[in-house]
């Protein structure tokens, strides 16, 4: 394919990416659709991303392009307080544009690197009219930038978490997926009490739990009625919650102090797509070994237990 066949090529594909992205958003308010269409454009620079090695050199480069053709820096992030989205709402949006990323991939001869062209193309068209209603271009690329390091540290996080557990209770201990389940439930529910401590009147207990709902969904449990609706398990707990939670969350406490990740909300909802995400594996067809139901079950009881846990708040 010639060069300016391949430009035409991203040229039409972006256009129609762009009109389903309206229709998916469905935001009357002009300055809500804003912020929400840059978590999605953060969220498929981070598709474009984890795949690579070094991730974090390929992203700072991003950031130096789109800041350089833009003509401008970010803000400080001291800046942004005040206007910045809560976690559970800048995962949303961000998986909505790692799974837009995803489709649009596989109809381009250059899969993901043409992707990262075609967003980096919307940002550089959009900002600058965004700029003449809403915000200056220096505080919009501090949203992108922010957005797309909580995407990326969502995604690695829960990645790890999952490894962690995974290896703790099974690799280790040979003890059944279900406390592993329970366990990560544990984990999430300390860490959503301590963000609703910090943060009073909050929508956190909410926005935790769709983030865990979301994820599962993602991964092949089919999506159903809201979790909350699930009785607790009576089965498959087999130890004290203490226990888990004293091996568990200095080494959870660890992995976000080595990443500089003190946010309560970032914390809780990177723990939250971990539960999600073991739920489902532990639960889908062909290849669970816990009834769907029992999964989402274990994985309340987890984080109801999580929730009265009495440990160190640091």
């Amino acid at each position: 394919m010639s060069s300016p066949e391949h430009q035409e090529k991203l040229k039409i594909e972006a256009k129609i990416l762009r009109e389903k992205l309206e229709t998916v958003l469905r935001v009357t308010d002009p300055r809500a659709r804003m912020m929400r269409m840059l978590g999605v454009y953060a969220g498929m620079i981070v598709e474009t991303l984890v795949e690579y090695d070094e991730p974090d050199v390929v992203m700072e480069q991003a950031f130096h392009r789109i800041a350089d053709l833009l003509r401008c820096d970010p803000i400080f992030r001291d800046a942004r307080a005040g206007y910045a989205a809560p976690a559970w709402e800048i995962d949303r949006d961000t998986e909505i544009g790692r799974q837009a990323a995803r489709s649009l991939a596989t109809k381009l001869p250059k899969g993901l690197d043409d992707v990262h062209e075609i967003v980096i193309g919307m940002i550089i068209n959009d900002v600058p009219l965004w700029e003449k209603d809403f915000e200056p271009r220096s505080r919009l690329l501090r949203v992108l930038i922010d957005d797309v390091v909580a995407g990326m540290t969502f995604e690695m996080a829960a990645q790890d978490f999952c490894d962690m557990v995974v290896d703790h209770f099974v690799a280790e201990d040979g003890q059944a997926l279900s406390e592993v389940v329970v366990s990560l439930g544990a984990l999430t529910g300390y860490a959503k009490k301590l963000c609703i401590e910090a943060v009073p009147g909050s929508l956190v207990d909410q926005g935790v739990d769709d983030v865990m709902q979301r994820e599962a969904t993602r991964h092949g449990m089919q999506k159903a009625q809201k979790w909350n609706n699930h009785a607790p398990a009576n089965e498959g707990v087999t130890r004290d919650i203490t226990e888990y939670m004293t091996k568990l969350w200095p080494q959870v406490d660890e992995f976000f102090e080595l990443i500089g990740m003190d946010d309560h909300q970032g914390r809780a909802v990177a723990l939250a797509k971990a539960t999600g995400r073991i739920v489902a594996v532990s639960a889908v067809e062909e290849v669970g070994q816990i009834h769907p139901s029992i999964a989402k079950s274990l994985a309340k009881t987890g984080m109801i237990l999580g929730s009265q846990y009495k440990g160190d708040k640091t």
